[in-house]
This record gives C-alpha cells, structure tokens and sequence, in this order.
C-alpha cells in the first residue's frame, strides 16, 4: 500500500475547502490530480435518456484535456467512468470506505480498469475501513472539492449528487445540470437547482466548454497561457485551422487555407475531423468557430 497523501501535497482547490481530508490513500496514478477535474454525478436509479446523456457530454467533453470525477456508484456514476475510459479520458474514483475495497463490489473490475488505464482510486479512509452510511455524503465534499465544477445529470430531491451539488456551491464552484421531464422524480434535483439559480442548465458539453471559456479563471492554467485552444485535444493542424477561425466573422474555403499554410491533404483531413466534432460549421459555403 502506497504512502496516503498528505494535505499539503493536495491539489490546491481541495486544499482551500472546509473541512478538507487529512490525508488521501490512493490507487493508481497520483499525477492525475494535476490536470482540470469536472465532476459527474446522478442518480443510481437512471433512464435511457440520463445514460445518453451522460455519453454524449463525455464525448463532447473529450476535446479537452480533463479528467472525470465520479463516486463509483451504481448507475450514472459508473456510466461515467466507463465513458471516460471509452473517451481516452483519465477519471478518479472516490471511496466512502478502505482503499483496500471496492464497494460496490461488482464495479471492482471497473476500478481495476480505471486503474490499469492511468486513472486513479481514492480515499480518506485507510485500508479496512468498511463502508458506513455517514461516509458518503463526506465522500461528496471530496468530489467537488477536487473538481473545478460539477455536472448534475439526473437526481431526486433527495440524493447524493444534491449533496454534492450542496458542497460545489459552498465551495464557490460552478454546477451544471441537464434538464429533464418535469413529471419523473429524477428531474426535481435539476429543477431544484435551476429554480434555486445554483447551476447552469446544460443540453450538451459543447454548452459547458463555452460557459467554462468565458470564464477563464476556471481553468488555473489559462490564466498562464490565456488561450483556450491549449486545453484542446487536437492534431498541430487541427489547432493552426481552429485558430483561424472566429465565432462572428466566416471566412472561405480559399481563404482558409491560405491562412493556414498547410498542405491541401493535411488542411482537409483537419477541417473534416473538427467539423466531426462539432467545433466549426459551415453557413453560406463559408466557415464559423463554435468555440
């Protein structure tokens, strides 16, 4: 078992909440911690729609170098993690129990996984601390404590994720949630929240990129570099074409690829692969930036 880290090697965000751990055991690669975190949380009892939903943002969220943060739950929790995994994104896992044990139990080869593909399990609890029930609402604290916001897919009013929606806001953190049908129970958290104007109402990733740009100060590393198209993961071509363009003024094919100097293959590939992403768009046989 590894040296649990200590509160003054955290990274800085969960070094500034109330009541931070003392310490954090952990599995996996601790390097993880240094990127951009978002939070994903929902209900363990989801729908078709609070899964697709949770896929496509992940998708979309994939274009930047972040990793997930989840509680390894059942339901949304797990589909979260599983999705990063399925994206090439890193993700943590945090335990309301011993580092030693996976609970539940059947997403112990989930956690092997998260492991094996570079992420990371953690804990506040050493090894042999069994999973109580106070435990997971102070799990939740870690959870957006780590995470510079919080996307809130489907949940009752009365829920683990409005926990953790409850710490993100304490925290000064941003809180994103998905809208749903106002007549099922896993829609009240999200319209708890929008009534309360504590989250932001989201309809895909795309949205929650554009509201985290427009803040910079979300992202601690922008305000080294001010540039948001450094948190892309994108080809050299794919960001000298994106660079090119603006969300207000299209420009030509022609024009383009005069600007960007690349070669005609290279050029095309590029703008094929950001149009698939839904990060350019074309009106009137010319192009726009999404982002």
């Amino acid at each position: 078992m590894t040296n649990p880290i200590k509160l003054a090697d955290f990274p800085l965000l969960l070094q500034q909440i109330y009541n931070p751990p003392r310490q954090l055991y952990f599995r996996g690669n601790p390097n993880i911690l240094k990127k951009t975190l978002i939070a994903i949380v929902g209900t363990r009892k989801f729908s078709d729609y609070g899964k697709h939903i949770t896929k496509q943002i992940i998708l979309d969220l994939s274009i930047l170098d972040v990793a997930i943060v989840s509680g390894l739950a059942k339901g949304i929790d797990t589909i979260a993690h599983r999705e990063a995994i399925n994206n090439s994104l890193p993700t943590i896992a945090i335990l309301g129990n011993g580092i030693d044990e996976i609970y539940p139990r059947q997403n112990e080869a989930l956690a092997q996984e998260i492991i094996k593909q570079g992420g990371l399990i953690l804990s506040e609890h050493g090894p042999k601390t069994p999973p109580r029930a106070f435990h997971f609402p102070l799990r939740n604290r870690i959870i957006s404590g780590l995470s510079i916001a919080t996307l809130v897919i489907e949940c009752p009013i009365k829920s683990g994720a409005l926990i953790t929606a409850k710490y993100a806001l304490e925290q000064g953190r941003e809180i994103f949630t998905v809208p749903g049908d106002i007549d099922l129970p896993n829609s009240q958290g999200p319209i708890t929240l929008l009534q309360n104007g504590a989250a932001y109402p989201v309809r895909n990733g795309r949205e929650i990129i554009e509201i985290i740009q427009k803040q910079p100060h979300l992202f601690e590393s922008f305000q080294k570099t001010n540039n948001p198209l450094d948190h892309l993961r994108l080809s050299l071509g794919e960001k000298i074409l994106l660079s090119q363009l603006s969300p207000t003024r299209p420009r030509s094919l022609e024009l383009l690829q005069k600007k960007t100097d690349l070669k005609a293959q290279e050029f095309l590939e590029a703008l094929s692969l950001l149009e698939i992403q839904n990060l350019v768009t074309m009106r009137d046989k010319k192009y726009l930036r999404n982002i």
